[in-house]
């Protein structure tokens, strides 16, 4: 489940809603909704997030919530042209395992990805 669908079951369940009665209330289909909140569609359109806004009256700071699971949860990521030919060999090793990473492996990731952040906070 990508950290969107968490966010919007969240945000239906807090208002007491059944998947059913947000898609009456946003103009979509209660499959649309059930998928979205499944993780099977990846996020939705602008459109759809204005909607659940307005529909929801979501708070700023829920919007902003929102927001930081939209980011969070995108699908498609491009390589920056100027990553080295190591990075694209990592990049080639970690997708096919995404899905089935074990909590310590990503703890792992996770750590060595702070590193640099590490390095630059310890005393000289």
């Amino acid at each position: 489940m990508s950290p969107f669908s968490q966010a919007l079951k969240t945000f239906r369940i807090r208002r007491g809603l059944r998947q059913k009665q947000l898609a009456l209330l946003l103009g979509y289909e209660p499959s649309y909704i059930s998928a979205l909140e499944r993780g099977e569609k990846g996020p939705p359109r602008q459109d759809f997030i204005r909607r659940l806004i307005s529909g929801l009256s979501l708070s700023e700071e829920d919007q902003a919530k929102l927001e930081e699971a939209l980011q969070t949860s995108r699908r498609q990521f491009s390589i920056p042209h100027r990553a080295s030919d190591a990075e694209f060999q990592m990049v080639h090793q970690l997708v096919p395992q995404l899905g089935s990473l074990l909590p310590q492996q990503i703890q792992l990731i996770q750590l060595a990805l702070s590193f640099p952040q590490i390095c630059r906070d310890m005393p000289r």
